[in-house]
């Protein structure tokens, strides 16, 4: 028995082959972790679906799942063109009980008959493990989005699912959710209709009820009571669903139609909230904060927020942020030209920010970092009200290096990083007036 000396210097009575197996197979082990970790938890996982992206098969040739470890369903959809099809019917899902491949081409082709056009889907029973995988020449992927939902999902067999492509719902009513499934930005359009209350994320339907464990951001909760003088969705990202109370309202019809189009002004007015986001924004919560990513995502937004006749109005923000100083969210009132920036994470409790401000115009701009980066919003505008008195602010405007006066500005609930940002602001004028 040869001894060997180990690093930290004491003498191991192990075989010197058995020793140089053990660190040859350790090399091994420790090398394809470093390789698949840029790689690792790259997709959109929630407590009940998983989310494939371009990006998830894009040099890879295989990924496995235990998604349907008590059953499944897989959703797909592409953006068709020519190209796109060539390559996503050469990245095929493996039902491991029917032993059949199944082309992500092929499955966003499915819809169901009797319906309008409402998307079908692959089914598949216990599996402790699925896999799909890239069989293109060099790994190229294409714009898709892949959708597989676990049995143990709530509406598992009662919700819509559609993409936008096809999508026209006709007038009725809506007992489960209706959920869209793309891989490009889209625009949903709700018809006028009597009183009703919608509940939306920016999720499947697997996460939409209100003490869902996931926790996801709420894109609109809204009780239209007095009416609903309908409504118009642009969702910069891969996945919305909305519910509607048909315990309070049991008589309310639904019609809503989608396309592929997508505007990036938007019209607040108090009936009719806007939601705007990051592009791939998903969910957005402590348990996934992970982004979709696709080349037809509109990557670096600027949204213009426009009250009707450019009428001075109380526009509430409430925003959800996860970036960090460098790139922050910034909401600039064209009016006064001051903008104010916004950043944070779920790790501290920062990620959090509501605030409102009296103007009749304000833009939006995000540009996300290197790391998982994203901002889901909810604007609203409210009638002034008279005994409103306003204020001012002044700060240092960090690109045109002045400093600027604000329209009026009511921080409602400020996260850590408003408070540090405002504390850096005051610091600023007060070395100046030195």
């Amino acid at each position: 028995i040869s001894c060997i000396v180990l690093p930290c210097n004491f003498c191991s009575f192990f075989p010197k082959q058995l020793i140089a197996r053990f660190i040859r197979i350790y090399s091994m082990l420790l090398f394809t972790l470093l390789l698949l970790a840029p790689f690792a938890d790259t997709y959109v996982r929630l407590q009940n679906s998983i989310l494939y992206d371009e990006q998830d098969f894009a040099g890879v040739n295989e990924i496995s799942t235990n998604i349907c470890a008590k059953g499944c369903k897989a959703y797909a959809t592409i953006v068709r063109n020519a190209d796109n099809l060539r390559l996503t019917q050469n990245i095929h899902v493996f039902d491991p009980n029917t032993r059949e491949d199944f082309s992500v081409a092929y499955l966003s082709t499915l819809y169901l008959q009797g319906t309008d056009n409402e998307k079908a889907y692959l089914e598949m029973g216990n599996a402790p493990l699925i896999t799909i995988s890239n069989k293109n020449l060099h790994l190229e992927s294409a714009p898709l989005a892949l959708w597989i939902v676990s049995t143990e999902s709530p509406y598992f067999r009662d919700a819509e699912v559609y993409d936008p492509l096809q999508f026209r719902r006709r007038k009725g009513p809506a007992p489960g959710p209706i959920m869209i499934l793309s891989a490009s930005p889209f625009t949903l359009t709700m018809q006028p209709e009597d009183e009703n209350a919608i509940l939306a994320r920016t999720t499947g339907f697997d996460a939409i009820d209100r003490n869902n464990v996931d926790g996801c951001y709420t894109a609109l909760d809204t009780d239209f009571s007095d009416g609903f003088g309908g409504l118009t969705l642009a969702i910069n990202g891969p996945l919305f669903t909305l519910l509607f109370d048909t315990a309070k309202y049991p008589n309310a019809n639904v019609e809503i139609s989608g396309n592929t189009e997508f505007d990036f002004d938007r019209y607040p007015t108090p009936n009719k909230p806007v939601f705007i986001s990051s592009a791939g924004f998903v969910c957005g919560s402590f348990s996934s904060s992970q982004v979709y990513r696709s080349s037809e995502l509109k990557k670096n937004p600027e949204y213009t927020l426009r009250t009707p006749n450019n009428k001075e109005m109380r526009i509430s923000f409430d925003i959800d942020v996860v970036s960090d100083l460098q790139h922050p969210v910034t909401i600039f009132d064209l009016v006064s030209q001051t903008d104010l920036g916004f950043y944070g994470n779920f790790k501290d409790k920062t990620n959090s920010v509501q605030l409102s401000m009296a103007t009749s115009r304000v833009s939006v701009t995000f540009t996300p970092g290197p790391s998982d980066s994203f901002f889901g919003m909810r604007v609203s505008a409210d009638e002034m009200e008279k005994s409103t008195t306003k204020t001012t602010t002044t700060m240092e405007n960090d690109q045109k290096r002045s400093t600027m006066t604000s329209s009026t500005i009511v921080v409602t609930t400020s996260s850590a990083a408003f408070r540090r940002f405002m504390l850096s602001m005051l610091l600023v004028i007060a070395l100046r007036s030195k």
